[in-house]
């Protein structure tokens, strides 16, 4: 009888994990982990929002406690009342999944085509990263709009302003009216350290034409024009995006809604008119509270039935306004020509 070398000896299987079990457990890992690199990339908010797990609910609460109020008590005073402080909350609630799905009919093309794989999990990663980026900017764009109501004592609203259309390429002007607003957020007591500063590619580059930002005297360091970039303004650094929205939904879909938005949640992501003039977006890493119950999850699988390979990914979060005071946005005076 023939010698089976096969079954004997060392025959290396590339996709095996540590060479046991499944020969394909690597294909799997691979396209997941192009995905989830994609995201990190791409992604300007992933890192500056902590995003934490829901898991045994749907609903992730957060707890506000209102600011204590001091009495003077001088010398043979009665006892003092007690004042109380005030609480509330806020929640949000993770009722959605976001997929990426694509179909591969043929095994062999998928196995033999890495180029595929990773192309593949690259545009997921890079649409996936978008829409994460989109929503919560634009859940920031709220919490700025947002006022001291339902608020305990000592809480304040977001703050805001409005720019002409008209100086939209004017960086003088543009630098002021980012100045104005930090300083409104800072005669409110907040402490802007941690903030950031979200702009647009167009803004973007209408602040590195202002002298005194890119100035080897006035902001030494701070940018340089030939090469197109600028670290700070008003003294926060500067993210540059073009993830905010610049058209609502009604005018983009219709009588339809953003893809997180539903009756129970009261289409809290649609994008008002509103919404949509936002300039410039001053963020603050607590300015929003958000949650994921699925974080990102890439899968390959086989369906015998359909004779064809899924790839799917995935993931399940949610994102609402937290602290309006930490958060400030300016606003355009007309729509976006």
């Amino acid at each position: 009888m023939a010698t089976n070398f096969i079954t004997q000896g060392g025959v290396t299987q590339p996709g095996q994990r540590l060479g046991k079990g499944a020969v394909d457990a690597l294909h799997v890992s691979e396209y997941a982990s192009e995905v989830d690199g994609t995201v990190q990339n791409k992604s300007v908010m992933r890192e500056f929002v902590n995003m934490k797990p829901i898991t045994g609910t749907s609903t992730l609460t957060n707890d506000r406690v209102g600011e204590a109020t001091l009495q003077a008590v001088g010398r043979g005073a009665q006892r003092p009342d007690p004042t109380g402080i005030e609480f509330a909350n806020i929640s949000v609630k993770v009722d959605t999944i976001i997929l990426a799905r694509d179909t591969m009919p043929l095994l062999d093309e998928f196995q033999s085509r890495i180029d595929v794989r990773m192309e593949m999990g690259k545009e997921h990663g890079k649409q996936l990263a978008k829409d994460f980026d989109q929503t919560l900017l634009l859940q920031g764009v709220k919490s700025a709009q947002k006022d001291d109501t339902g608020q305990p004592k000592g809480w304040v609203g977001g703050t805001t302003a409005t720019y002409a259309l008209a100086d939209i390429d004017d960086g003088v002007k543009l630098l002021e009216a980012i100045e104005d607003l930090v300083t409104a957020m800072e005669e409110k007591e907040i402490d802007i350290e941690e903030c950031a500063l979200f702009l647009r590619p167009a803004q973007y580059q209408t602040l590195i034409r202002n002298p005194d930002l890119v100035d080897r005297d006035l902001s030494e360091g701070n940018g340089h024009r030939a090469n197109r970039y600028i670290m700070k303004a008003s003294g926060l650094p500067i993210v540059k995006t073009n993830r905010l929205f610049k058209t609502s939904t009604a005018a983009r879909l219709g009588a339809g809604h953003e893809k997180l938005s539903n009756a129970a949640n009261g289409y809290a992501y649609d994008v008002t008119t509103q919404d949509a003039r936002c300039l410039a977006l001053i963020l603050h890493p607590k300015s929003l509270l958000a949650g994921e119950t699925i974080p990102l999850t890439s899968k390959v699988y086989y369906v015998e039935q359909e004779l064809q390979w899924f790839v799917d990914s995935y993931l399940s979060y949610g994102v609402t306004p937290n602290r309006a005071d930490h958060t400030a946005a300016l606003f355009l005076d007309s729509d976006w020509p």
